[in-house]
């Protein structure tokens, strides 16, 4: 019997190019590809930080009283990953941490300044309160941003964390389970073109 390759060309996803979040889809009971709207790059996301965090597929051995193998059971293993996104302003704080923008005349008046300065202009979001979970489309771009690891339904859990003296916002994805003709639990899109989210 001859054996052949199962693949003519290897097809690698290296690096990490981007990550891209998508609104919230309301119903996955009907949700499809047209469901994924208004996808936004995160930016700049810190070095080193990205990371696969996803668990392998177990397997759990039955033995007889002899030690020899009835059967096994096996456990599906999770798809995860985490990033570390280096702006902490107020749109990242209000979709991550579930932030909420403070308006308040106050707000100039309790930041100090010199007297003879002019009253600065002052924003503030507080957080804290809301337990900080999402659950939304994200994707990660390979580092040619030509194939795409995407979680339709990707429940993110965030807290803030400093790294490198540096404030962030820490993410941890994980994928929810999702069947429907045009979405599955994870996927892998590959285009012959560069993404152009975020330009």
């Amino acid at each position: 019997m001859a054996i052949t390759n199962l693949e003519s060309a290897q097809s690698l996803f290296v690096g990490q190019g981007d990550i891209i979040v998508f609104d919230a889809i309301n119903d996955y009971g009907t949700a499809d590809l047209t469901s994924l709207t208004n996808p936004k790059s995160l930016g700049q996301i810190h070095e080193d930080s990205s990371d696969w965090t996803g668990d392998d597929v177990s397997v759990e051995e039955i033995r007889d009283e002899q030690g020899d193998l009835i059967t096994a059971t096996v456990s599906a293993g999770t798809l995860a990953f985490e990033f570390n996104i280096a702006s902490t302003s107020q749109t990242v704080i209000e979709t991550f941490l579930k932030g909420v923008g403070i308006s308040s005349a106050a707000l100039a008046a309790i930041w100090p300044t010199p007297s003879e300065g002019t009253a600065p202009t002052v924003t503030a979001v507080g957080f804290g309160v809301d337990l900080p979970v999402i659950t939304r489309p994200i994707g990660w771009l390979n580092d040619e941003k030509k194939r795409l690891l995407l979680f339709p339904k990707g429940k993110i859990t965030s807290n803030l964390t400093i790294n490198d003296g540096l404030l962030e916002v820490h993410c941890a994805v994980m994928a929810e389970y999702v069947d429907r003709p045009s979405l599955k639990t994870g996927m892998v899109f590959s285009s012959s073109a560069e993404a152009a989210y975020g330009d």
